[in-house]
C-alpha cells in the first residue's frame, strides 16, 4: 500500500481478530491515561512508572473465570466476539509484531497476566481506530468547557440563561481561569455569558470547533454562515423515519402471514364421542371456515409482505444514496443540499440510483468501515481476514450470527446510517476542514 503511514500500514497488516484485540487494549490504555490525568487535577498523583499503570490485566491462571471473576480486557472482548481460547495466540502474534509486551503479577491464588501496548502499538491502534490520528488540536478550552460555552451562548442568543445549580465546569473553567470571566453567576440562581464569553466564543470558535468537532457549537455569526446546513440532516432524518416505517409494517405484515398460515394448516378440533351427526357436521363446517378465510388472510398478507419489501428496500436505497451524496458533499466542501433528494413515498424501481462508492476522508476509522459496508450493499462483501468472531458468555459459546440479513435492506441501511452518524451537526465537515 505505497503512500501508507507506517502506523497504519502496521494495523491494515494485522487480521480482524488482531485489530479487534488491539482496539480493546489502546482503549483500556487510554482510559487509564485519562483517569490519571483527571485525579492529578484533583490534586492526586500517581507517582508509580508508566509501565506500571499502563499495565492492562489479561487472564487469570488458572483460569477458573466462576472462581476468579473476568478481567475488564475480557469483557470488552466478549462483547465483540474475541473472548475465546484464541487470545492467546492473538496476544503472541501482536507481541512477534512489536505492539504488546506480556508480563505476569503473583495473586493470592495463582498469577495474573498482564499486557501493555508498546509505542509502536499505540501509534498503530490510534491510526486504525482514532476519529483525530494527528492527535487532538490546540485549543483554549477543552471539550466539555467548550460544550458548557456553546451552551451559554444558545441560551443567550434566545434571550434566556442556564438554569443549572451549582456548575464545576463554569466556576472552575469559565470563571476562574479567566479575567474576565467568560460566564458568571447570576443573582437568583443560574448562569449566563459575559460580554467578554461572547467575544471569546466569536473570536475562538473555529479553533475549538476544530479541536472539539462533535460538539454542536452554533456558529456566531448565524445558521446562514453554518458550513453545514441544518436542512442536510433534516433529510436524512426523513429517509430514516421512511425506512424504519416500512420496515415496521412489513413486520408486521410478515408476521400475520406467518400467524394465518399456521392457522390454515391447523388440525381439525377433537368433536366429543357420541354426538349427532348434524353436530359433528357444524365442527367440521366451522373449521373449514376457519382455514378457508386463514388461507384468505395468509395470501393476502402475502401480497402486502412482498409489496413492504420492496417498498422497504427502495427506501433503503434512496437513504444510502442520499446519505453517499452529502457524504461526498461534507469531504468535498460543496453544498450537499444540491445532490440530496427527499424521500420518494411511491417507488420506482424501473431506474434505481446507483450506489457510488463513498469518498476518503483520509481518516481511516472511518474510512474502513465505510468501504466494508459499500462493499456488502452493493452485494460484493469483503472477505473475512481471519477467523469469524463468536460471543462467549457467561454459559458458554454463542456464534456470532453471519448469514445475510433477513430484513429487507438493512445492509444499505447499515450504511446510510454509518455515514449519516458522522455527518450530524457538521462533524465530519468540521473534522475533514479544520484547517479552514
Amino acid at each position: 500500500m505505497p503512500g501508507t503511514p507506517k502506523a497504519l500500514q502496521t494495523w491494515n497488516d494485522l487480521n480482524d481478530r488482531q485489530q479487534g484485540t488491539l482496539a480493546v487494549i489502546y482503549d483500556l490504555d487510554q482510559a487509564a491515561d485519562t483517569g490519571r490525568r483527571k485525579a492529578a487535577a484533583s490534586g492526586v498523583y500517581d507517582n508509580r512508572p508508566a509501565d506500571a499503570w499502563r499495565s492492562i490485566d489479561f487472564a487469570h491462571e488458572p483460569a477458573l473465570r466462576d472462581v476468579f471473576g473476568w478481567t475488564t480486557l475480557q469483557e470488552r472482548l466478549m462483547w465483540r466476539g474475541w473472548d475465546n481460547q484464541g487470545n492467546g495466540s492473538t496476544m503472541s502474534a501482536l507481541e512477534r509484531r512489536g505492539l504488546i509486551t506480556r508480563d505476569s503479577r503473583p495473586t493470592q491464588f495463582g498469577f495474573m497476566r498482564t499486557v501493555r501496548l508498546t509505542r509502536e502499538g499505540r501509534a498503530a491502534a490510534k491510526a486504525g481506530t482514532s476519529l483525530n490520528p494527528g492527535g487532538p488540536r490546540k485549543a483554549a478550552l477543552g471539550l466539555r468547557s467548550w460544550e458548557v460555552l456553546a451552551l451559554l451562548w444558545s441560551a443567550d442568543q434566545r434571550g434566556e440563561y442556564l438554569k443549572w445549580g451549582y456548575s464545576v465546569t463554569i466556576e472552575r473553567s469559565l470563571i476562574d481561569k479567566h479575567v474576565p470571566p467568560l460566564a458568571q453567576a447570576r443573582e437568583h440562581g443560574g448562569y449566563e455569558i459575559t460580554d467578554r464569553g461572547r467575544d471569546f466564543y466569536r473570536e475562538h470558535y473555529a479553533a475549538q470547533t476544530a479541536a472539539h468537532p462533535d460538539v454542536q457549537a452554533p456558529h456566531p455569526d448565524g445558521t446562514t454562515a453554518e458550513p453545514w446546513p441544518p436542512a442536510a440532516d433534516q433529510l436524512l432524518a426523513e429517509h430514516q423515519h421512511l425506512y424504519r416505517a416500512l420496515l415496521t409494517a412489513w413486520k408486521t405484515a410478515d408476521g400475520a402471514r406467518k400467524t394465518a398460515a399456521a392457522e390454515a394448516s391447523a388440525a381439525a378440533p377433537k368433536v366429543p364421542a357420541g354426538l349427532p351427526a348434524p353436530v359433528v357436521a357444524q365442527y367440521e363446517a366451522r373449521h373449514k371456515l376457519w382455514c378457508e378465510t386463514a388461507q384468505q388472510r395468509a395470501v393476502l398478507a402475502a401480497e402486502h409482505t412482498d409489496g413492504l419489501r420492496i417498498r422497504a428496500e427502495h427506501a433503503a436505497r434512496a437513504y444510502a444514496v442520499t446519505a453517499l451524496a452529502a457524504f461526498r458533499a461534507a469531504v468535498t466542501g460543496t453544498n450537499p443540499l444540491e445532490d440530496m433528494a427527499s424521500p420518494d413515498v411511491e417507488p420506482n424501481t424501473w431506474d434505481e440510483p446507483p450506489l457510488a462508492a463513498p469518498v476518503e476522508t483520509g481518516i481511516n476509522a472511518i474510512d474502513a468501515e465505510s468501504v466494508k459496508l459499500h462493499a456488502a450493499a452493493v452485494g460484493t462483501p469483503l472477505k473475512r481476514r481471519g477467523p469469524a468472531p463468536t460471543r462467549r458468555g457467561r454459559r458458554g459459546n454463542v456464534r456470532i450470527v453471519e448469514a445475510p440479513p433477513k430484513e429487507p435492506g438493512m445492509v444499505l441501511y447499515a450504511l446510510a446510517e454509518h455515514l449519516r452518524g458522522h455527518l450530524q451537526g457538521g462533524a465530519l465537515v468540521r473534522r475533514v476542514h479544520h484547517a479552514d
